[in-house]
């Protein structure tokens, strides 16, 4: 009876190794994904993770499918000294003024439903000529923001760049953070910076991860470009609301994200 019961253990461990390595190999990246993405401009060695949907996470909150990446351009010359000025990607939101209709996932608590107002009425207090409005009807929206679970390190990501002149949609925010429980300080800037991907607007620290980060070196010009903001710093752009990475702390715009803004709509 020992003997069996040491064999069947040895059996369910082998069968149990066997699904962990099956799972591995599923989301392991491919070459050929690394090859696009690199002659794209992204440095793959930052943030680059397969997910369970088989599309990619680069820059820490972008997501891109297979099919995306594919059709990513060449990479783009950047000038040389280039560091925490604000940049934008070469596609835009086009057909301006326009109205942006943003969903927010019915799932959301009130204090997300909040932090979702007080981000768009940031935008909308600029006068740009880009209006976002709320509809919570999701088929209608531009952009809409859904809700996903996972304990990982991502609080959230876009689905990348503006394409064909419009905003690009989902946004998606990871519920083990952003609830009613927790509360977090940085839920509205967190919507803003998503939004801020969605319209075509890079991280701010796209060159030195690092700044925000503590770690990680550039992020490429993604196949989508980094044209520097006229009017915006040179230095380093303490607090903007498009740094890669969050501090916990909420992030209204400041006069330079004003400047980036107001420049490009």
């Amino acid at each position: 009876m020992r003997k069996m019961y040491a064999t069947c253990c040895v059996a369910i461990l082998f069968a149990a190794l066997s699904c962990q390595e099956q799972e591995e190999a599923k989301n392991e990246v491919s070459p050929k994904i690394v090859e696009q993405l690199n002659a794209a401009g992204f440095d793959t060695s930052e943030g680059l993770s397969k997910l369970s949907d088989g599309t990619y996470l680069v820059e820490g909150d972008i997501k891109l499918t297979e099919a995306q990446i594919s059709k990513l351009d060449g990479a783009v010359n950047l000038s040389p000294g280039a560091d925490e000025e604000h940049y934008r990607t070469t596609n835009l939101v086009t057909s301006t003024p326009r109205t942006i209709y943003v969903y927010l996932d019915a799932g959301f608590g009130t204090y997300m439903r909040n932090s979702f107002n007080t981000a768009l009425s940031r935008y909308n207090a600029l006068g740009l000529t880009l209006n976002f409005q709320s509809t919570t009807n999701a088929s209608a929206a531009d952009i809409q923001i859904l809700s996903f679970y996972e304990n990982s390190n991502t609080l959230g990501f876009s689905a990348g760049f503006p394409t064909g002149g419009d905003p690009a949609s989902p946004i998606q925010l990871n519920t083990y953070y952003y609830n009613n429980t927790s509360q977090r300080a940085d839920a509205a800037t967190v919507i803003a910076h998503e939004i801020g991907h969605a319209i075509g607007f890079r991280h701010t620290d796209y060159m030195r991860r690092r700044y925000s980060c503590g770690s990680g070196g550039t992020e490429g010009t993604a196949g989508v470009g980094a044209v520097y903001i006229p009017g915006t710093p040179t230095g380093p752009s303490a607090n903007s609301w498009m740094l890669a990475c969050s501090n916990g702390t909420d992030r209204p715009f400041t006069s330079a994200d004003q400047t980036a803004l107001t420049t490009v709509y």
